[in-house]
């Protein structure tokens, strides 16, 4: 999941290389993300019927949220600063572990609790907000709240559905649904970096996003919710090596923060499981 999370982080490059409007490389991710699993689901999902009686009405939720969230998402950084965006998207672990307990019913472990506190800590420094609101922080907070219930989505689904049928479902609904909206957009004529738009759909749509889904099976959602603080500090990096957006002392020090309440994260269950074993029966 660190993996994963932190390999995110040059979407933003990608995004900027493709050079196109927003709904064209959002469509364009979940089209192609959608096309790579058709082959994928029939040789290795071994599906025992059609996609939508494997998942009953839940096409109908996930596709319209995961549009919504990236959506949402671009629309905030193209209205306020990203530092601000990033602190409000990225409150959404924290919604996470309010939920998953009443929910998921699952349990918090006070290390995890303040692990989430410090990630929040270093996404702030990392951000420095402006301290002023508008339509970009509103949607922001809207980002931020549909990634949260994308998690625990796919957390509720992970006995009923396979990854490889979730991610595609997923993909094709988002896909129908920004169609018409990408059909309208101003595509420009066809150049050679489109091709990072197939990057984008195959590599960190179409292969990671059903190993995601897996992982998130596997996990519980605290633990990716921290794990995913993983993506700003790679997107930093990324910036610097790529864009030459050199990092200042504000950025290290919340990456540095971000970084250590992940591995705070990791390390806390295997420490609760080790002592428990050594409790003589």
């Amino acid at each position: 999941m660190s993996v994963v999370a932190a390999s995110w982080g040059i979407i933003g490059v990608l995004v900027r290389w493709t050079a196109l409007p927003a709904v064209a490389i959002v469509w364009g991710r979940t089209a192609i993300g959608a096309a790579v699993l058709v082959p994928v689901r029939r040789r290795w999902a071994r599906p025992r019927g059609p996609v939508w009686s494997a998942t009953g009405a839940w096409p109908y939720v996930v596709g319209p949220l995961l549009a919504a969230h990236w959506l949402a998402l671009v629309a905030a950084q193209q209205r306020a600063p990203i530092g601000t965006v990033l602190l409000i998207t990225y409150l959404s672990p924290v919604v996470v572990a309010v939920l998953a307990g009443p929910i998921l019913h699952e349990r918090v472990p006070p290390l995890v609790v303040v692990a989430l506190g410090v990630a929040v800590l270093g996404t702030w420094v990392l951000a420095r907000p402006s301290g002023h609101a508008g339509s970009g922080e509103a949607f922001a907070l809207i980002a931020a709240f549909t990634y949260a219930a994308l998690i625990l989505v796919a957390k509720h689904m992970a006995s009923r559905v396979d990854p490889i049928t979730y991610s595609l479902v997923e993909l094709a609904g988002a896909a129908l649904v920004l169609a018409p909206f990408a059909a309208t957009a101003h595509w420009g004529a066809p150049s050679s970096d489109w091709w990072w738009l197939v990057v984008l759909g195959v590599v960190f749509t179409g292969i990671l996003g059903p190993v995601f889904i897996g992982l998130l099976q596997q996990l519980p959602a605290t633990t990716v919710g921290v794990l995913s603080y993983l993506e700003p500090v790679s997107a930093v990096a990324c910036g610097w090596l790529f864009l030459g957006e050199s990092p200042g002392g504000a950025t290290l020090v919340g990456g540095m923060l971000i970084v250590f309440a992940g591995v705070v994260v990791v390390v806390a269950p295997a420490r609760r499981q080790g002592a428990s074993a050594r409790v003589p029966r």
